[in-house]
Parts: structure tokens; C-alpha cells; sequence
């Protein structure tokens, strides 16, 4: 059976015959070399969105410490010295400034001393500092 399959490829059948296994050969290696880039590309890209979403969590992190930070220099602002701000919002409240006005002495003070605390308390990093005690007008 061998030796008849053999003479029967003899001449140009067996031509065709390896031209034929030649070119499956070839066509099965391109398609694993296809299917093996496809697995890569999607390996990569499965590797970047992780990063993407590791980078994204740390900024989200990054992002959540900071408006912790921020939320107690607030509360410690507040708690501190709360009394300037109410006491220019008194004064805002008694003695509203009708249009075309400009702005009294004594609330020009407080509005300066609540800039100033505030300044004060943003370069130093500390608490605001104690009431003066100035009367409101």
C-alpha cells in the first residue's frame, strides 16, 4: 500500500503534491503567528489599562488625603477664630452698605483683620491668632 502510494506520487502528481503540503505548512504558521500576536496585543493591552487604573486609584488617593488635609485645616480655621468672621458678618447684617457707599472705617478694619488672620494662619500653618477684642460698630 505504501509502495503504491508512493509510485502514484511519482511525476508531477507528487509536485502538487508537496506544493500543496508546502502551502498548508505555510498558512498553518501564519495563522499561530496571527493568533500568537493577537494574544499579545491583547495581553498589552490588558497590562495597560492596569496601569491606567493603578495610576488613576493613587491620583484618587492622592486626591482623597488632600481634601482630608484640607477639611482640617478648615475645621481648625473655624474652631479657632470663628468670632472674626461673625463679627464682620454682624457688622454686614446691622449696618448694610446701601448702593453707591463706601465702606466705614470700622468695617474696613474687620475685613482687614479677617485678610490678615487668614493670611497669617495660610504662611505658617498654624491656627489663627487670638481675638484683639475690638469692639463692633
Amino acid at each position: 500500500m505504501i509502495a503504491g502510494a508512493i509510485k502514484a506520487l511519482t511525476g508531477w502528481r507528487g509536485y502538487v503534491v508537496a506544493a500543496l503540503a508546502g502551502i498548508a505548512i505555510v498558512a498553518g504558521v501564519l495563522a499561530y503567528g496571527r493568533s500568537q500576536h493577537q494574544a499579545g496585543r491583547d495581553a498589552l493591552a490588558a497590562e495597560y489599562r492596569a496601569a491606567e487604573l493603578e495610576a488613576w486609584r493613587q491620583e484618587a488617593e492622592k486626591l482623597a488625603g488632600l481634601s482630608a488635609m484640607l477639611e482640617d485645616s478648615l475645621t481648625i480655621l473655624r474652631d479657632a477664630e470663628p468670632r472674626i468672621i461673625e463679627r464682620y458678618t454682624r457688622v454686614q447684617v446691622e449696618h448694610p452698605l446701601p448702593d453707591g457707599c463706601r465702606i466705614d472705617d470700622g468695617r474696613l478694619q474687620h475685613i482687614n483683620a479677617a485678610v490678615s488672620a487668614a493670611n497669617a494662619a495660610r504662611q505658617s500653618g498654624r491656627a489663627l491668632p487670638a481675638d484683639t477684642g475690638s469692639p463692633v460698630r
